[in-house]
């Protein structure tokens, strides 16, 4: 029984899926099996890259309401706040104007879903192409550049151009809307990151786990999660526990992933002495992240910028501390000093500083996580699913003319 008003309706998603590394392949992949529960048909395009096939064919049976199509590129684009090489680009691009066309023959989909901002470059013209209306999901890398001015000018101004095409921009935070707006861009609307609460909740420790990852009961862990991307910097807080650990030895620093940041940090702790005191557990299977993230007294985000990151919200529904730099997507989610601190983002010391006060006092690590577990609510996974659903409807409902594809109530959609 579809939860859509009329005939079952066909979407068609090009983004990113795992095993492409990051927040927003998870995301993605929760919403579009959201979608497809409510009744919706699915079908996706999404890069694989050569080693990274089995993985994805593993996804792909894990997600049987997906119907997932692959094209081949080098290796994962995971910069997209920096333009991608021209070569690589130009492929990517080349592989999106290939397939595209013909799954839209092919399935005859009454709405394109473009879940990553580089495909705006060639998605939105190809949905025009063919009468269907567009949905761009802006969450955040490509975007954030734009709107702190740290993305080339010249193509700046093209991607704009682009998203105007799309016939509604989606963000998973406010700030993001906000400055899409204020760059003249009109039908952009807030959909916050979301999460499945049931999955993420708070929880003991995994004792199994501990002892994998050579941990003790007494250690007081200090977690962070992420691609290990520069703009992370997570060297901020491999510096910072060195500030930390004379004073507050029972710290444990865990780092959860991997990228090209991993080798400068793993350097980084044996020059300042404190290896033994870290742990690198390198990327490890979604379905365990909330045993992760439970073993965790403190999640440490001391990110350059993030749209809404994912991590923040699992710290905060499992009842773990979240301690953040004080960027505009931290400030969404926390209250500073009710669900979790804000630190001043680049101040190791600062970083340092708020560390030990949420170390040395343990009713502040039981009431900031429980303020947390209970601010986390609006970014339920079936409320962001529920938010899609009446986006799109509405988007499909729209008078004949605003938008090239329409449906209607018991009708099948207009060509």
């Amino acid at each position: 029984m579809s939860d859509f008003p009329g005939p079952e309706l066909r979407i068609l998603y090009v983004g990113l899926l795992p095993p492409h590394p990051g927040g927003a392949p998870i995301s993605c992949t929760e919403l579009l099996t959201g979608l497809a529960d409510a009744g919706a048909r699915v079908r996706a395009l999404a890069p694989v890259t050569p080693e990274t096939g089995a993985r994805a064919e593993t996804f792909a049976r894990r997600y049987p309401g997906l119907a997932i199509d692959r094209f081949l590129v080098p290796r994962f684009d995971i910069g997209p706040h920096q333009p991608a090489a021209g070569a690589y680009r130009r492929l990517e691009r080349a592989r999106i104007r290939a397939a595209l066309p013909r799954l839209i023959e092919e399935e005859r989909p009454h709405l394109l879903l473009i879940g990553r901002e580089t495909f705006v470059w060639d998605a939105p013209d190809l949905a025009r192409a063919a009468g269907l209306p567009s949905i761009l999901m802006a969450r955040g890398g490509l975007t954030l550049a734009i709107l702190n001015g740290s993305y080339p000018q010249d193509l700046a101004e093209q991607v704009l151009a682009q998203y105007r095409k799309a016939d509604l921009i989606v963000t998973p935070a406010r700030h993001l809307t906000r400055g899409l707006r204020r760059l003249g861009l009109s039908g952009v609307r807030t959909i916050p990151n979301a999460l499945d609460l049931r999955r993420f909740a708070p929880g003991p420790r995994d004792e199994g786990l501990l002892a994998r990852l050579n941990l003790s009961r007494e250690d007081i862990v200090v977690l962070h999660a992420s691609n290990l991307k520069p703009m992370k910097r997570a060297r901020d807080l491999i510096v910072s526990a060195a500030l930390t650990l004379p004073r507050a030895p029972r710290l444990a620093y865990l780092i959860v992933g991997d990228g090209q940041e991993r080798e400068v940090l793993e350097a980084t702790a044996r020059e300042l002495g404190i290896s033994a005191r870290v742990r690198f557990a390198g990327w490890v299977d979604y379905a365990q992240m909330p045993d992760y993230i439970r073993l965790a007294d403190l999640v440490v985000m001391p990110s350059e910028f993030e749209g809404q990151s994912r991590v923040y919200l699992e710290a905060q529904a499992c009842g773990r501390v979240l301690l953040a730099s004080d960027v505009p997507g931290a400030r969404e989610v926390i209250a500073d000093g009710r669900t979790g601190l804000l630190f001043r983002t680049g101040d190791v010391a600062d970083l340092a500083a708020k560390t030990l006060r949420v170390a040395e006092d343990a009713e502040l690590r039981r009431s900031l996580g429980n303020g947390a577990r209970a601010s986390v609510h609006p970014h339920d996974l079936s409320r962001a699913v529920a938010d899609y659903q009446g986006a799109i409807t509405r988007l499909l409902h729209r008078p004949r003319g605003v938008v090239r594809t329409r449906l209607a109530p018991g009708q099948a959609a207009t060509r």
